[in-house]
């Protein structure tokens, strides 16, 4: 019976273990969005100001292959999606706050996309 015991232990702590993992790779950058959304979204309200196929800087900067990148063009913060949406809804380094003039699924539409420059 004991090995038995040792056996649903072993499952459970498992199954723990990958629930936390799931969370922490969420927590690091995941975002559930539609980039074919975000890039609609980008091109109305973010394209006059940025580039999505070049780094040149315009009224910002270019944001081609941000998050493959290290840090925030402008403000040298560490690419994130948290610091991304951030960046969005609190501005900084130049750019405006843009506060909830988007919902929780437009800024996750909006990373999808950004995660595709």
């Amino acid at each position: 019976m004991t090995t038995l015991k040792s056996l649903l232990l072993a499952l459970a702590l498992l199954g723990a273990l990958a629930t936390s993992l799931a969370a922490a790779v969420t927590q690091k950058g995941k975002a559930n969005g539609n980039a074919a959304t975000g890039r609609q979204l980008f091109a109305e309200t973010c394209g006059p100001c940025h580039s999505a196929t070049s780094k040149t800087t315009n009224v910002g900067p270019g944001l081609q292959g941000l998050f493959k990148g290290r840090k925030m063009p402008a403000t040298n913060r560490p690419v994130s999606v948290a610091v991304v949406k951030a960046q969005i809804q609190k501005g900084g380094g130049g750019m405006p706050a843009f506060g909830s003039k988007y919902t929780a699924q437009q800024l996750d539409d909006l990373i999808a996309y950004l995660r595709t420059l």
